[in-house]
């Protein structure tokens, strides 16, 4: 039987993969065809329990849907294939796995840092805690941990919130810039003046293109602007801004040309704000708190929050496809 069942599958998941070759492109099954597949594996009905998340992922090459969602006393989550359907993986835990530690972690934030100020060979009077926040890698439930010391030296760290285990460190050995004391955020300079700064260098004015960002991002500890703008012949070009001291940290001049949302197919920032609130009834575009166009190598996406019911929800969705590449939903906090 089971010999049977691997063959149906097999034969189910080359009969996808044949006819998505021939209409040009591989097609996802979509947030909720995989959440139904993890409902299914898992033996639960949609109305028995409350989704977490549905988020897209790949490792070694497979991509995957990761889906989670707790029911009574337990978290689950599933991986299911994003091409077959098929549930590649499923994990259940207690809640109540620690009385402070968040659902599917088995770690508190302070075991995470302590953790890392081991593995450091520090104690935690002699550094500076810049965050330690739970994220997702590869499907992987982690701490990231950043911290540095006295004489600015910036340690980066990943801890299994699981296990403990260090899944990655990183030790910068150049000087950590600090937030400027008294600054809002730790800049200096606003996103506005970090445009200025950038279309200064590139040698253009405001009313010769289109910006498609100016936000506030952290590279190698350094506080910058991630500014990004195109032109009418549609040039792109990409700056990194000191936050505090507004020098042209990094550029980049893409000679190709570029493809803004509404064009080479891309559904528009309307189009994905839809898509978005047709997955919370009764939720309209006044309950949309965050939007914004980006480009994840190359590609259009969009990002966005919403928030009502007491529930806040953050998604990705694809600008050319309309898929929802990443979905997250947590109650408000008060």
């Amino acid at each position: 039987m089971k010999k049977l069942i691997a063959a149906a599958l097999a034969a189910l998941t080359l009969a996808l993969f044949t006819a998505c070759s021939n209409a040009g492109q591989l097609a996802y099954i979509g947030d909720e065809a995989a959440r139904a597949a993890a409902l299914t594996g898992a033996g639960l009905s949609a109305d028995a329990v409350t989704f977490l998340g549905t988020e897209l992922a790949k490792r070694d090459g497979v991509e995957y849907y990761v889906v989670s969602f707790t029911s009574g006393d337990s978290r689950y989550e599933s991986q299911v294939d994003a091409l077959s359907g098929v549930v590649i993986q499923s994990e259940t835990a207690p809640l109540t796995q620690s009385a402070s530690a968040p659902a599917g972690a088995s770690l508190t934030a302070e075991d995470a840092k302590a953790k890392a100020l081991a593995h450091a060979g520090l104690a935690e009077t002699d550094v500076t805690f810049i965050k330690a926040e739970l994220d997702r890698d590869d499907g992987r439930l982690v701490y990231d941990v950043e911290f540095y010391t006295a004489d600015y030296k910036e340690y980066d760290y990943e801890i299994d919130a699981a296990t403990g285990e260090v899944v990655s460190f990183d030790y910068d050995v150049e000087h950590y810039a600090p937030p400027a004391s008294g600054s809002q955020s730790g800049a200096s300079i606003s996103a506005e003046d970090a445009k200025a700064k950038a279309l200064a260098h590139a040698g253009l004015a405001s009313a010769d293109v289109t910006f498609v960002k100016a936000k506030l991002d952290r590279d190698d500890g350094r506080l910058v602007y991630d500014v990004e703008f195109y032109t009418a012949d549609y040039k792109e070009y990409d700056y990194e801004i000191d936050a505090a001291t507004g020098e042209v940290v990094s550029y980049d001049y893409d000679a190709e040309d570029y493809a803004p949302p509404a064009a080479s197919g891309a559904i528009s920032a309307e189009e994905a704000k839809a898509l978005a609130l047709a997955q919370v009834p009764g939720a309209s575009a006044s309950d949309i708190r965050e939007f914004e166009t980006d480009r994840d190598d190359g590609r259009v996406e969009y990002e966005g929050k919403i928030v009502y019911g007491g529930m806040e929800y953050e998604f990705e969705i694809d600008g050319y496809s309309g898929a929802i590449r990443s979905w997250e939903a947590e109650p408000v906090h008060g």
